[in-house]
Formats: structure tokens, sequence, C-alpha cells
């Protein structure tokens, strides 16, 4: 075994035997402590159903879908989800109810995922994406639970990782395993990890969400452009589309995905003179979205909203003509471009989209995109854009084409469960 793998079990062992002493130094509630907790009581109301693995809240968009999937095709709730993170955790809870049994995952210690498997007697293990953890897999397949990887995907660099901490192999990923891949890049690296390619379905990304009602309405209508989910090293971007704005009839919302994205883009536009609207989970409560866009549409003189919420920004799509997706202007790889396109808005995106090329190729097949080497040429294609409503209206329906036939991966994902036998 390389030393690596070999030092990783020893810890993991350690962690597991030293967990009833030290979960109590975390507060209740929070996820250190249900990390470190095994079988519990709440996992009865669950026993025997599906248990849907999501290491955050990104995750938590594809479980909510493949939550709903399973039960459409006759799985009867709860369903059992876990994850990684509190913000996670409150979303799956917030969004799914009682359709779920939603807790924090056990950290992958052998003896904290035993007792849990024992408690929670899952009939399948579904993992969203990677979340490629030893014990969790070991231990699950030791049990008699079939595990399969959802909405698949891997990138290289983490690929080359495991492959070289010896965490993969016929050893792990061989028996008992299977990957339900977004593209087909993405399956020959599970393939390469081990999963034999008799066991790897292609099936598309289930964040990817059918067109909403309003899906077809003419963007020329719509009063916002949003940049969504920015990240760290976005914000003179944010700065450079608000003073594209200037003069124009649209604003800009702004919706960062984490505290210290909002914090830098708050100084960001600050140091640029521009005042923004700014709404919080504490606002939640005290004013419904509608109207705080409504407030940022007639704002002066610069119209521009700090959106900070949890699970408001498909809302915000539904009233942006273009949708800016976060995570492509800084080496993050991109978030979902098919989340705004499902809501029919023309796409821009920055140059760091690696991790969404396959639904970047599917928008661009249809025409709804526009990429961006920087900051300033997304400013002056945003500007062209917005002159031109012949092609805004285009791109929408463009956007709206590509998102319906990505949409179809859950039942792809059901047909491929079904011919590997893993249906009931």
């Amino acid at each position: 075994m390389i030393p690596i793998a070999a030092a990783y079990r020893a810890a993991a062992a350690l962690v597991g035997a030293a967990a009833p002493l030290v979960r109590g130094l975390g507060a209740p509630g929070t996820a250190w402590r249900g990390s470190l907790t095994g079988g519990s009581a709440e996992l009865d109301r669950a026993a025997g159903s599906v248990w849907i693995h999501a290491a955050s809240l990104g995750e938590v968009v594809a479980a909510r879908v493949w939550v709903r999937t399973l039960m459409g095709a006759g799985h009867r709730p709860p369903l059992l989800v876990t994850t990684r993170t509190r913000r996670g955790l409150e979303r799956a809870r917030r969004e799914l109810g009682e359709d779920v049994v939603a807790r924090v995952a056990p950290v992958d210690a052998p003896q904290l995922l035993r007792s849990f498997l024992a408690r929670a007697a899952p009939w399948r293990l579904d993992i969203v994406e990677t979340e490629i953890w030893p014990h969790l897999i070991s231990e699950s397949r030791r049990s008699g639970v079939a595990v399969v990887f959802v909405s698949a995907a891997v990138s290289d660099r983490t690929r080359r990782a495991l492959l070289r901490w010896g965490i993969a192999g016929p050893r792990l990923l061989g028996e008992g395993v299977w990957a339900l891949a977004q593209t087909e890049e993405h399956a020959e690296r599970f393939v390469s990890l081990g999963i034999p390619s008799g066991r790897v379905a292609v099936v598309g990304d289930l964040k990817a969400e059918p067109p909403t009602p309003g899906a077809a309405r003419d963007p020329a209508d719509r009063p916002l452009v949003v940049f969504g989910s920015l990240r760290p090293g976005e914000e003179d971007v944010a700065v450079a589309l608000a003073r594209a704005l200037e003069g124009g009839g649209r604003a800009l919302v702004a919706a960062p995905r984490h505290h210290e994205g909002f914090e830098r883009l708050g100084r960001a536009l600050g140091a640029a003179g521009i005042e923004a609207q700014v709404r919080t989970e504490a606002d939640r409560g005290t004013e419904d979205l509608e109207i705080w866009l409504g407030r940022v549409v007639d704002a002066r003189p610069r119209r521009v909203g700090i959106l900070f919420t949890q699970g408001e920004l498909p809302r915000a799509y539904e009233r942006a003509a273009v949708a800016i997706v976060g995570g492509t202007f800084a080496p993050f790889g991109g978030h979902s471009a098919l989340e705004p396109a499902a809501r029919g808005c023309a796409i821009l995106v920055g140059p760091h989209a690696g991790a969404i090329r396959a639904a970047l190729d599917r928008l661009s097949r249809e025409g709804g995109v526009l990429e961006a080497p920087d900051g300033p040429s997304a400013a002056e294609a945003l500007r062209t854009l917005l002159g031109s409503p012949e092609r805004m209206h285009r791109m929408s329906t463009g956007s709206v084409r590509a998102a319906s036939e990505a949409a179809l991966a859950p039942s792809r994902a059901l047909e491929a469960l079904a011919a590997f036998g893993l249906m009931p």
C-alpha cells in the first residue's frame, strides 16, 4: 500500500476511536459534532431508503433534483441526505422538508461509518459528483450497499492526486461501484480510477433544470443583469459591469458565493464610488425579494444590488436579461451556467470555465453564450448585447433549448440505474 494511503487509514481509525471524547467540544447542532457522530436516532425514519450524499451547498442543488427524481420513480420518502457543511444542511432541510432526513455526514472514520450504516441500513448510496472517501466506499461495500456516483464529475488534477495517493484502483472502486458521469471526459477519468467501464454511463448534469414557465419571456422586458456566484478576484469585473450599465435601463445584481467575496465586493464597489443596496439573510424576514429587486431597479444614481442570501439567486435570474457566470473570471472553473439558461437568460462567461465546459459547449451550439477574455471585454460585450434586443432574444431562445436538452439528465440516470439492475 502506498504510504500516504496507509497513513490516512491509520489516522482515520484514530479519529474514529477518539470521536466519542472530542465531539463534545463542539456546540450542539454544529457540523463538527455531527461529523463525529455515527448512527443516531434521527436515521430511523429513513432506514432502508436511498442514502444521497452531497458534499456542500453546490452539490445539494443536484441532490434536490435527484431526490425528486427518485420519488417520481417510486421511491417512498423520506430519503436520507447527508452533507458536510452547515449551510448545505440548512438548504437541504429548507428545500426538501419532510421528503428527507438530513444530517451532517460522519467523517471518513471506519467506526463512525459502520455505526451509521448499521442504523441507516441504506438500500443504495448515491454520491453526488465526486467525494471519493476510502472508508465511506469500503464500509458501504462491506455492508452490501451499492455505491453510485451520480452526476459524476472529477477534475484531472483530482484524478492524478487520487492515483498518486493510492486512493483509487480496483481494490477500492472495483466491485460494487458505479458512475453516472456528466460527460465522456469525466467517464474516462472514473474508469482510470478503477471503476470498470461496463459500470460507467454518461447521463449529464443533475443540476440542469428544465426551463421555468417564465423562460420564454422577452429579455428586452427584463430589468436586471445578474452576476451569479461571484468569487474572490472577480470584484473588478463587477465594478466594470456596473459602470457599463450607467445611464442605461437595467440594474446590476451581484450574488457573491461566500462571505469573503461579499466583503471584497463591498470594498471594491465602495472604492469605485458605487453605492449598492445589500440584501442578507437577516433581511429575508422583513422584505420580499421582489420588493428588494424593485428598489435596486429604481435606485439612483447607480442601480447596483448585492444579493448575499441562500436560495434566492434563481429568482433573481428570472428577472435578468443577461447572466454573468461567477467563477469564470477568476481561476475557479465556473459555476452553473444552466441554472440561468433554464430561466431564459443570455449567458456571459469568462476564460476560467473548465469545470462547466460541457454545459458551455451545449449553450454554444444553440447560440446562448458569449465568452469574454477579461472584465473590460465582458463590460463591452454586455453593452453591445444590451443594445441589440434581437440578438438578446436569439440568445435567450438558445439558452432555453440548451436547458431543455440538458434537463433530460435525470431520466437518463434512471435508465442507466435500471440497466445496471440498481432500481427496486
